[in-house]
């Protein structure tokens, strides 16, 4: 829980970041990279490591970092990046209800700006804040999705 708890926090900073700067700094992706790796090992001591779990929450991460390449960075690489280092800490199902929750809230977010007409189809909308959203939802979700 610990891990968890803490790699929040840091998705809190990121996002407050990322909406003023539009960008990720690398130390929070490589704190949240380091925070998964201690929670990988400390499953490994525990006896609760899953290396098929581990392996799948790699999958959200690359998917964004897949569709930040295709779409020229419509999706930011360090958004890819971020997804890609909390997924182990997650696990595979948080991981995935994480990303699918951020694309449906900010997607949600998104239309109501362009129907506000606060943003065009071309406005760049900071992803933390949804990866932590995300994030959280998965956390209050239930106890099968890894938390």
């Amino acid at each position: 829980m610990f891990f968890k708890i803490s790699i929040l926090i840091i998705l809190v900073i990121s996002s407050i970041e990322d909406i003023r700067k539009k960008e990720i700094c690398l130390w929070e992706i490589l704190l949240l990279g380091g925070l998964s790796f201690s929670a990988v090992v400390a499953s490994i001591f525990d006896g609760s490591f899953d290396l098929w779990s581990v392996l799948l929450s790699f999958l959200p991460g690359a998917a964004m970092i897949f569709l930040a390449f295709i779409t020229r960075e419509g999706i930011g690489y360090g958004d890819g990046l971020m997804a890609l280092a909390i997924g182990p800490a997650l696990g595979a199902g948080s991981s995935i209800m994480t990303i699918v929750t951020a694309v449906c809230v900010s997607g949600l977010f998104s239309g109501i700006l362009l129907v506000l007409r606060r943003a065009e189809r071309k406005t760049k909308i900071a992803f933390a804040p949804f990866i932590t959203i995300g994030t959280f939802v998965a956390a209050i979700s239930g106890s099968g999705m890894g938390w």
